[in-house]
């Protein structure tokens, strides 16, 4: 197959073949990921209303709204089709997926965007996520063998004192010189908000909001030289 036919295959049915499955099977990902809460809504009648629902939507949106628009423009100029497609059905883009992908292409000496290194993104995403799944499997029965092991109260502090760890270990990783600034405003607009007399649920989506108003505002205002010009 020539070089000009090898390209004709690749947009008129590569291309679309790749797109068909792709959104197929992130729809049927959606489904699935729904059907917990449709069983719950209309099986045995925990249906919370329609407000609660949106309430919820509109504090998820507050935080990662952006994220919905930013990510897939930004990773896919690395990813490719496949790749995108593949990354975002799997998750953990930006940790696991972009780096893989970039070592890859790295390896084999592939310009981003071309068609070598689109082949070795579908490659290495393949890989990742196989090898996430048997280390992750690993870990889990592995630590669960560990927990049961454990003297009564030394089990029951590991499994009271997990999630707050976690979260910890994500505040630290914002706390760095970078962002800490954004860190400290995000909380104190978070504290802000949850001593006001807003509702819980809506509360979230006001602070996230106030969070990104303050953080734009006072990283625009500390970006601007002496002259008072903006950079």
């Amino acid at each position: 197959m020539t070089k000009q036919n090898l390209e004709t295959h690749y947009r008129t049915s590569f291309i679309p073949r790749a797109h068909r499955i792709g959104r197929i099977t992130l729809l049927i990902a959606m489904v699935i990921c729904l059907l917990p809460a449709l069983y719950l809504s209309f099986v045995l009648g925990a249906w919370p209303g329609a407000g609660v629902i949106l309430t919820g939507f509109l504090a998820v949106l507050a935080f990662v709204g952006i994220i919905w628009i930013v990510e897939p423009i930004s990773y896919f100029p690395v990813l490719g089709v496949c790749g995108t497609y593949m990354s975002f059905l799997s998750g953990n883009i930006g940790n696991m997926r972009m780096p893989v992908v970039i070592s890859c292409q790295q390896a084999v000496e592939a310009e981003t965007g071309s068609r070598k290194a689109e082949v070795a993104a579908v490659l290495g995403i393949a890989v990742s996520v196989l090898v996430n799944l048997v280390f992750l499997v690993a870990l889990v029965v592995i630590g669960r063998a560990l927990i049961d092991a454990m003297p009564a109260p030394m089990a029951v502090a590991v499994k009271e004192y997990t999630l707050p760890a976690l979260y910890g270990a994500v505040l630290v990783i914002f706390l760095n010189s970078a962002t800490r600034r954004n860190a400290l405003t995000g909380i104190l607009c978070g504290l802000a908000i949850f001593l006001s007399p807003i509702p819980g649920v809506l509360g979230t989506a006001v602070a996230g909001v106030l969070a990104i108003l303050v953080c734009f505002a006072t990283n625009r205002k500390t970006a601007r030289p002496a002259g008072g010009q903006a950079a």
